[in-house]
């Protein structure tokens, strides 16, 4: 009876001893569990603080950006305002003094005496028989008169050439690339009246 009691406390405390070993196992896997969800948790969070942190320097310069568009057009709407007033005060001028008409607001564009202008009538003449050159300008006779002398942009041209048709006016560059850097834009044209002093 002895040995069978001892024998049955043995077994028990075998199964005990188990128990606890099997309990200790799964609070250490818990633990590790728990820490490396943790570590997670934690790295996760500083992804998402690096990732915001990003986001806010990007936005940042973004309104920075924004910021300065809007000063630049600011200051692009100032100068066109500015200028539509210097062309209208000039305008009155011209008008004031009686000499100038007004031939409207034409296409402005520039050429050279070379073959890649001219093509065949690359001869260095104007269709007037002068030397073509700076100051010269080129014009559609029905528009404004061949001979006659022009103000654009306050610089005076002598329209000496023809080659444009309409509200357009050709200006002569003494090279090449000065014609092609001027490229094309709209400017007020006055015309000296016929039998002006």
């Amino acid at each position: 009876m002895r040995t069978y009691e001892l024998t049955r406390r043995l077994a028990l405390r075998r199964r005990a001893a188990r128990w606890r070993t099997a309990a200790l196992g799964l609070f250490v896997l818990s633990l590790s569990v728990n820490l490396s969800t943790c570590g997670a948790r934690q790295l996760d969070r500083r992804a998402w603080a690096a990732r915001e942190a990003r986001y806010q320097a990007q936005l940042q310069r973004a309104e920075q950006v924004r910021d300065q568009a809007v000063r630049a057009l600011g200051a692009l709407a100032l100068s066109a305002a500015q200028e539509q007033a210097d062309r209208a005060a000039q305008a009155a001028a011209y008008e004031a003094i009686g000499v100038w008409e007004y031939a409207g607001t034409c296409t402005v564009t520039a050429y050279c005496p070379c073959e890649a202008c001219c093509g065949i009538y690359a001869d260095g003449l104007t269709a007037a028989g002068l030397p073509a050159g700076p100051g010269v300008a080129a014009v559609d006779p029905a528009v404004i008169p061949l001979g006659s002398t022009l103000i654009i942009d306050g610089q005076q041209y002598l329209a000496a050439d023809t080659g444009v048709t309409g509200r357009h006016v050709d200006l002569c560059m003494g090279t090449h690339r000065e014609a092609e850097a001027f490229g094309a834009r709209e400017a007020a044209v006055w015309v000296r009246r016929e039998g002006a002093p």
